[in-house]
């Protein structure tokens, strides 16, 4: 190709109405992308509040029904992406040609569509991984193998999703390379202004608060969190637990908040429980918190909500699974514990709340390491180091 031509990108992502990290990070890669190098195009399954965000950064858009893959007990489900399938790949080439695009790029586990088009069309394609599968293995091996065949290149947000998902005898497969996602708040609105959260709950100023922010589903943990609440208040009478986070739809998970609720009942803490909901002032929130609590139970792969707790100069009590213990340098930024396990996040904030000075010098030194490890200047530039690789045009990856 004509290295003088920009290099035109598709993304695609098959989002649906919850808004997640996946889909805040997609817009930040495409909106920090050289537009002297690099045309990107995105291309997404439904219209939701992300769109804003695209319309707002000037980029070309495409919304093409792509039925999201999920697991589903359902034969209607499967006969429904079967006889869909198709059709989508077909339109997305349909795409890929009209836009002369130089490369696709899926920008998640199971977006395979475009990556499907763009092999039928010719063209390079690249496949980012955000996902740590917890199936059982032989599904996890056909459909790792499957995708690593299709890609010229297998772009992992971590090295715990690399290790986890495209690793023969401990050693990482030859295509796979991790690049991070990093924050900017500002971009993805989370800087937003609201009303002081302490005044909006009645929390006064020297009671401290504990928070895990997160939408309430059943891998987040949170349940964890309110488990391990009730063994820190044996200790800490005053302290305020707060969940930010909105109710999820679907699979059953709209009623796990009630859950919470009840479990909070049961253990004799409901009045120091807070149920923030879903917010988008999270900057302005965690300004209001003492500690940031990571509470997944499954491997995370690279949460967002870590790093922008460090870059508020939270101390952090994280899962040490995941790409968590690449985010938080254990004893340093924070606290890693057992993932799963209360009586260890317990441990952890009770010792972050009896040391306050050494959880302010941890909050302190989060924000230093994740403007060193997650500039998005040096993380973009190694991505677009990663679409001249594929072109064949000289790069230099850092």
């Amino acid at each position: 190709m004509n290295h003088n031509k920009k290099i035109k990108l598709l993304y695609l992502h098959a989002n649906n109405k919850d808004i997640g990290g996946a889909d805040y990070c997609l817009f930040k890669l495409v909106d920090q992308l050289d537009k002297d190098r690099f045309t990107p195009i995105v291309c997404l399954s439904m219209k939701t509040a992300i769109l804003d965000l695209y319309v707002k950064a000037g980029v070309k858009t495409y919304i093409i029904d792509m039925e999201r893959i999920k697991k589903s007990k359902s034969p209607l489900f499967l006969i429904k992406l079967l006889a869909k399938f198709i059709p989508t790949v077909l339109k997305i080439v349909r795409l890929i040609k009209k836009e002369q695009i130089d490369i696709v790029h899926g920008n998640d586990l199971l977006d395979i569509y475009g990556p499907v088009a763009g092999r039928i069309v010719g063209i390079p394609v690249a496949q980012y991984i955000r996902w740590i599968l917890v199936i059982p293995l032989f599904f996890k091996k056909i459909l790792t193998s499957f995708i690593y065949l299709l890609n010229d290149r297998i772009i992992t947000v971590s090295d715990g999703v690399a290790r986890e998902m495209f690793s023969t005898n401990n050693r990482i497969k030859r295509k796979v390379i991790t690049c991070y996602d990093w924050i900017d708040m500002e971009k993805v609105g989370h800087n937003k202004k609201s009303t002081n959260i302490r005044h909006e709950f009645n929390i006064p100023s020297d009671t401290p608060v504990v928070g895990v922010i997160g939408r309430l589903e059943y891998w987040k943990g949170q349940e964890v969190f309110i488990r391990a609440a009730s063994i820190i208040m044996e200790s800490f009478r005053s302290v305020k637990f707060m969940l930010i986070g909105g109710v999820v739809e679907g699979r059953g998970r709209e009623q796990y908040r009630a859950k919470l609720e009840q479990l909070a009942e049961k253990l004799g803490i409901k009045d120091s429980v807070i149920f923030a909901g879903h917010r988008t002032d999270i900057y302005n929130i965690m300004n209001s918190l003492d500690i940031s609590v990571h509470s997944s139970v499954t491997p995370d792969p690279l949460p967002g909500v870590v790093m922008e707790s460090m870059y508020c100069s939270l101390p952090v009590v994280g899962a040490n699974a995941g790409g968590v213990p690449e985010e938080v340098a254990d004893g340093e930024t924070g606290i890693l514990y057992t993932p799963g396990n209360s009586q260890e996040m317990a441990d952890a904030v009770k010792y972050l709340l009896e040391n306050l000075m050494i959880a302010k010098q941890m909050g302190i030194a989060g924000k230093k390491r994740v403007e060193r490890v997650f500039d998005k200047n040096i993380l973009c530039r190694r991505m677009e180091n990663i679409y001249n690789e594929i072109l064949g045009q000289k790069t230099d990856f850092q």
